[in-house]
């Protein structure tokens, strides 16, 4: 990572000390400005919600949690974990160390599946049933905000998510009562249910357990060893020193594929999992446009997949592209449309 030159802090510093502390980790001074006011707007509504014994804290008093947290958020801490939240959707997701942060282009994809659902751009759903698990779902994030958009609309919905990490299933269902707490969620009934539970993507014990699926999505471990070891200019040092491993990278001892990289394993592992559970769409996080390419080919040689159509999201799929993004990608001579503006992101699957 380059250095960053000293006219930056002074910049930074002539807005606020606190923004000079804030660049190392934003490396601009907007940006650094912009989570600034994000920490002390953070610090000013926690100040606003006391305990009953509790006094409210002096001005001195935030500022001083205002400078620690911008010392943590400076050291390279992500800015979900020092505020200790994230909002997704219309939802507020609890963030801690020892689960992945959500991220905004995560919260992009997710939301625009569930309105291309609900405005019928997604064929057999029209009876309004649905079934959908969110494997590897982490602090719960996109099996809560499909829950969320899709359960006034649906007549019969449930929503399952499923991670190794007992942390993460935890967090999820934390996330599940705070919600429903502040009614951003409509608790679960007969017809309508959101559920958590710990299982292993390649266990076959654990698989056999999942009823039907309709809709199957993951933000599954997509990164190489080699790029979590040395970063190669893909992955920041913040992810790497604060993020959890087990959610970014596959694991030493998860199975092999022929012909498929160790990074693509829950993929290759997912497109089976949907066929077992007669899946009609499978949406999978990606990390750039190669892996997104090798997914597209992994469908291919999937029995189940082979002839499905398969379109490439971007980091902003309900945006317009521009002038210098195209339209589609030769995947080996088959040409794959491309939707949105951004990095391609995701890969959208329809057997």
């Amino acid at each position: 990572m380059p250095r960053l030159p000293p006219c930056l802090f002074r910049r930074a510093h002539a807005i606020s000390p606190h923004a000079a502390v804030l660049l190392p980790a934003c490396r601009d001074v907007s940006s650094a400005v912009t989570e600034l006011r994000w920490i002390r707007s953070h610090v000013a509504s926690s100040g606003r919600q006391p305990s009953s014994r509790a006094l409210l804290p002096s001005q001195d008093e935030q500022e001083a949690r205002v400078a620690r947290l911008c010392a943590k958020r400076g050291r390279g801490v992500p800015l979900q974990y020092v505020l200790g939240s994230q909002p997704f959707g219309a939802l507020d997701i609890k963030c801690r160390p020892g689960v992945l942060a959500p991220r905004a282009e995560t919260e992009a994809y997710a939301i625009h599946l569930a309105d291309m659902i609900t405005l019928g751009q997604l064929d057999g759903f029209e009876n309004r049933e649905l079934r959908v698990v969110d494997f590897c779902t982490g602090t719960g994030c996109i099996a809560l905000a499909l829950y969320e958009r899709l359960t006034r609309w649906a007549k019969k919905l449930s929503v399952t998510g499923v991670d190794i990490s007992p942390i993460a299933v935890n967090l999820s269902r934390e996330n599940l009562r705070l919600n429903m707490a502040t009614c951003s969620l409509i608790p679960p009934s007969p017809n309508k249910e959101v559920t958590f539970r710990k299982s292993d993507v390649f266990q076959e014990v654990d698989m056999q357990s999942l009823q039907r699926c309709d809709v199957l999505v993951s933000n599954p471990p997509y990164i190489s060893r080699k790029v979590w070891t040395y970063g190669q200019g893909q992955m920041g040092y913040s992810v790497r020193k604060y993020e959890p491993k087990l959610a970014l990278v596959p694991g030493e001892m998860v199975p092999t594929y022929d012909g498929c990289d160790h990074a693509d394993v829950f993929y290759a592992r997912l497109l089976d999992i949907g066929s077992r559970l007669g899946t009609r769409v499978l949406l999978l996080e990606v990390g750039d446009e190669e892996q997104a390419f090798r997914v597209v080919k992994l469908v291919r040689r999937n029995g189940f997949t082979r002839h499905a159509l398969c379109e490439l999201w971007r980091d902003w799929p309900d945006l317009s592209p521009e002038e210098d993004e195209v339209s589609s990608f030769d995947v080996d001579g088959e040409m794959i449309t491309v939707k949105g503006s951004g990095n391609v992101r995701s890969v959208l699957i329809r057997p």
